[in-house]
């Protein structure tokens, strides 16, 4: 009997694993780089592909989408316009967002770069809503509802997460603490871009030369690609990691503004990402599972 009890009372102090938790719902993801993409429903719509960025600070629509949907931008040039428009519903399987507020923009830059036509962006707004764990490995994205509380699996490292809003950001970024080259440095979890980025300040201090155009010149069209010797985040070390070295990112000094990181070094964990809870769970995969 008292075996018993001991057993009975080591299963009920054992902390519950989050994929334990019943989600709302498993849908697939896949990562077409630079983003993640995952398939949405806009008020009661059929499937749509819609980029699952968490560097997007708002909800984006491809005009053309809006325009079939009858989502209509303030008057004047609706291939610029920035909207905003409100949509009713907005859902990812069984995972449902209400009432949320859009901007409208062309994407087909970006649809062409993926080689996949999106219908828009997902992104804050939205994610809030929900606890979501990404899993680039089995390409399935798992949602439960913002109230869950979960447990981290064994094996996992729980780090905070902070949310920021301010200069640069029309809504609220992501971040969490790391080091570049025994820098530290707020990382900003960016899902909608492959290699991460790294601004002026941070650059400087890791000792990456910055070459930046003279007033008359116009500025540069894409950002120059330098690697770090290490880059820890997440309980994880990476060496020789490229990042685009961007001299117009965080010029002011701004900590939040200095370091993003992207699906090329996320792609080596299963992330969870709870924002009502303020945490993010790093699960390292091995290399193994992760190279399926």
């Amino acid at each position: 009997m008292r075996v018993r009890l001991a057993f009975f009372f080591l299963l009920v102090l054992l902390p519950c694993p989050a994929s334990a938790q019943r989600p709302l719902d498993r849908v697939p993801l896949r990562y077409l780089p630079p983003t993640l993409v995952i398939e949405a429903r806009v008020n009661g719509s059929k499937l749509l592909f819609f980029a699952f960025d968490t560097g997007t600070t708002t909800i984006v629509l491809d005009v053309q989408v809006a325009a079939q949907m009858g989502l209509q931008p303030p008057a004047g040039d609706r291939r610029a316009a920035p909207g905003p428009v409100r949509i009713r519903s907005l859902a990812v399987g069984k995972a449902v967002a209400y009432d949320l507020e859009a901007v409208i923009r062309d994407l087909t830059p970006l649809s062409q770069r993926m080689g996949h036509e999106l219908a828009g962006i997902i992104g804050y707004p939205w994610m809030e809503q929900f606890i979501f764990e990404i899993n680039h490995a089995t390409g399935r994205l798992t949602l439960w509802p913002r109230q869950a509380e979960l447990s981290a699996p064994a094996h996992t490292l729980v780090v905070p997460l902070e949310v920021q809003t301010g200069p640069g950001f029309g809504g609220a970024g992501l971040f969490v603490s790391g080091q570049v080259n025994a820098e530290p440095c707020e990382f900003e979890i960016d899902t909608g871009t492959d290699i991460g980025v790294l601004g002026a300040g941070i650059a400087r201090r890791v000792g990456t030369t910055i070459s930046a155009p003279r007033p008359s010149e116009p500025l540069p069209q894409s950002p120059s690609i330098r690697r770090v010797d290490l880059l820890m985040f997440g309980g994880r070390v990476f060496a020789h990691v490229p990042f685009r070295i961007d001299p117009n990112r965080g010029a002011s000094g701004e900590p939040y503004q200095q370091c993003v990181i992207g699906n090329d070094q996320l792609q080596e964990f299963v992330l969870t990402i709870d924002i009502p809870h303020r945490r993010a769970f790093f699960r390292s995969l091995p290399r193994a599972e992760n190279a399926r």
